[in-house]
């Protein structure tokens, strides 16, 4: 009864009439169907916001800006997300849950972005360099071949370039070639120095460093890292970046992390704790083609170690001249980065002759062994590229001889018979180095000055 009375009291105070049984039923009936309704709306509208929470944590926002100012709001909220991501990645040094999402964020092309693109098949190269005649000579063969494959089809897809020079001062190709100039670890090697490679790490990170300040330097989702002694016959063809594809890397035969007699050394760089040495690739930085993101994340790491092994004897000794690329790829397996390293002909980046007598997939030939050409002890042909360090060579950019018409029964210098394939081979790549020649002559009017 007093309930009763309480609600027919409150239903008459507001509706200024009388309050029968059947009205009461009424509006008891009508107040329970609005009030559902109004928890269901309620309940809907908290649902919709928990799902954009959940989706803003794991780097999918998906609120739409309709201005400006809410295009830059979201921007900057998603790099902050993405930022703490990272952060908690860092965090997971033994690699649990979170660090395989992350990864898998990153092989997704889900990554902060920091302004550059981050979707699509387009790619920014950069090589690195210290200045030195014999680098420079290589570096004007190498941007002219890159600009003869600019030519060909889905040589627009390769829409940046940087060559990444760490010296103290510029050069003579800083004004022609789009140049960033890194501070060298290592002033001495402007000149002559033991392992001008040791800066490479250092002047990459100073790099990015600057593109997240002006994300305008780097032009594409995937970053392609050469050297200077390549020769690209042909452009580099890479898959969505927003895809799940890994990225890609060379295999090296001399890379060999689980090598008996190296273990000690490799133990210090990537501990026991981290897995078996077999999750380190056999690779090096070049050539290898990563989304912007992973060489954000891999490139410190990188840095790090290349800086451990220069302060340990024992490591540098056991790793040689090649311990910076030892240090890039324990770098990849300690950040996790999915990479796929390939073999020639299989390999989509480069082969190496005379050591592969076929480009099969590769774009890219790396001259880093000089072949010579044998008739019993006669010297028929030779290319040598450490024959190129001179001022002069820089200066006047000579081509190259090609060698003489094919004959049976040439040798190379350790024995090995000079095969139809090899000859061919090493024919395209003098005489796309020579055409290279001509295109930097002609477009950097070199020679001319």
């Amino acid at each position: 009864m007093g309930r009763k009375s309480d609600l027919g009291r409150f239903a008459a105070a507001h509706h200024g009439a009388p309050v029968t049984t059947a009205r009461l039923l009424t509006f008891l009936a009508v107040g329970f169907l609005l009030g559902g309704l109004g928890g269901w709306v309620f309940m809907g509208t908290m649902h919709a916001f928990l799902e954009i929470g959940a989706s803003s944590h794991h780097g999918q926002q998906q609120i739409v800006a309709k201005t400006p100012g809410d295009v830059q709001a979201q921007q900057q909220q998603q790099q902050q997300i993405n930022g703490a991501g990272q952060q908690q990645q860092q965090q997971a040094a033994g690699g649990g849950q979170q660090q395989q999402q992350a990864t898998q964020q990153a092989a997704a092309g889900t990554g902060s972005g920091g302004g550059w693109p981050t979707t699509g098949d387009t790619v920014h190269i950069a090589y690195t360099s210290n200045g030195s005649p014999y680098t420079n000579y290589q570096n004007l063969i190498f941007y002219g071949t890159f600009k003869l494959a600019q030519r060909q089809p889905g040589g627009e897809k390769m829409v940046g370039f940087t060559r990444i020079l760490h010296r103290t001062t510029d050069d003579a190709l800083s004004p022609l070639i789009p140049t960033f100039r890194a501070n060298p670890l290592h002033p001495e090697c402007d000149g002559w120095c033991e392992y001008p490679v040791a800066d490479r790490p250092n002047a990459v990170r100073q790099f990015l460093d600057a593109a997240k300040k002006d994300p305008s330097m780097i032009k594409a989702p995937w970053l392609y890292v050469v050297e200077t002694d390549f020769v690209m016959v042909k452009p580099i063809v890479a898959p969505r970046a927003e895809g799940s594809a890994k990225s890609i890397a060379f295999s090296y035969g001399y890379i060999q992390p689980t090598y008996p007699t190296i273990e000690g050394v490799m133990r210090k760089l990537y501990p026991a704790s981290e897995g078996p040495l077999s999750n380190i690739p056999p690779t090096g930085c070049s050539p290898t083609l990563m989304r912007v993101d992973e060489w954000m994340r891999v490139t410190p790491r990188w840095e790090a170690i290349t800086a451990q092994i220069e302060a340990d004897a024992e490591a540098k000794k056991a790793l040689d001249w090649v311990r910076e690329m030892y240090a890039f790829s324990v770098a990849a397996a300690l950040e996790h980065v999915q990479l796929e390293v390939q073999l020639p002909p299989e390999s989509v980046t480069m082969i190496q002759p005379p050591a592969d007598h076929k480009l099969g997939k590769a774009h890219l030939m790396h001259y880093t062994w000089g072949p010579q050409f044998k008739k019993g002890d006669t010297l028929v042909w030779e290319f040598d590229k450490r024959k190129y360090t001179e001022p002069k060579h820089e200066k006047e950019l000579p081509k190259l001889p090609l060698p003489p018409p094919f004959e049976e029964g040439w040798k190379l210098q350790d024995g090995i018979p000079v095969t139809r394939d090899l000859y061919d081979t090493l024919v395209l790549m003098i005489s796309t180095m020579n055409a290279g020649i001509d295109v930097t002559r002609q477009e950097l009017h070199w020679g001319q000055q």
